[in-house]
């Protein structure tokens, strides 16, 4: 029973501050201290990702549909809203865990609280293993035995602790350190990047194309910076589903 109250709240907490910082905006990260985007003094309202990520939850529970890809069994996914318990709760959206893996310090900050410092390497990887099964069945919401035993005013203290000290990691990693964010995140920034550089690539294009235009030919081109936008040393140990 300790056991699993101890690896659950480490778990949950860094599941709602991986939540939270994904769906922040880019330009607020930059321009705000870290107090300002607190996960449990600034929740995100109306976050767009919960209409979204329920929309794709209801074709699933079809028949045929690839329900279980995520663990969770069907029977299980359709009582829990009935759960007066469950839909009082604030929902945190689904952020995947960083596709580097153990490479990721936000993965090893999880690990490292419920292992210890003595963990050898197998353990560890057993650890990696139970993390993202527990990551994927939590897509659906959290359990009820999970409700259970972390809804005492104690834990439901651990797991706030947990949340605000992930979240406060993460965005240092993400800011300051420029680690892998969460997906969702990662798009936005991606957006602001190209929106920001928009002009300019216009520019860059026309004149490329009047070079190419002109009688005078010249090999001096080169291949477009986008193909070479494959990574091809990403962790086989992939986070993303």
């Amino acid at each position: 029973r300790g056991e699993f109250e101890h690896r659950t709240s480490i778990f949950e907490g860094a599941f709602r501050a991986w939540s939270h910082l994904g769906g922040l905006d880019p330009v607020d990260l930059e321009s705000k201290q870290t107090s300002e985007l607190d996960p449990l003094s600034h929740p995100i309202h109306d976050d767009p990702r919960i209409a979204a990520q329920k929309k794709k939850k209801r074709p699933s529970s079809e028949p045929g549909s690839g329900a279980a890809d995520d663990g969770s069994n069907a029977t299980g996914a359709a009582k829990a809203p009935e759960d007066p318990k469950r839909s009082s709760r604030r929902e945190f959206p689904y952020e995947p865990l960083p596709r580097s893996g153990l490479a990721h310090p936000f993965v090893q900050a999880i690990l490292s609280p419920w292992l210890g410092p003595d963990a050898d390497q197998d353990a560890i990887q057993l650890g990696l293993t139970t993390l993202r099964t527990w990551w994927q069945h939590r897509r659906k919401g959290e359990s009820g035995s999970a409700i259970v035993a972390l809804g005492t005013e104690k834990m439901t203290g651990v797991v706030d602790g947990y949340t605000r000290h992930f979240f406060s990691l993460a965005h240092c990693l993400v800011v300051n350190d420029k680690e892998q964010p969460p997906r969702t995140l990662q798009g936005k920034m991606k957006d602001l990047e190209k929106s920001s550089r928009g002009g300019g690539k216009g520019g860059s294009k026309k004149r490329k194309k009047d070079d190419m235009m002109a009688p005078r030919g010249s090999f001096g081109g080169g291949m477009p910076m986008g193909m070479g936008g494959m990574n091809m040393g990403g962790n086989q140990m992939g986070m993303e589903p």
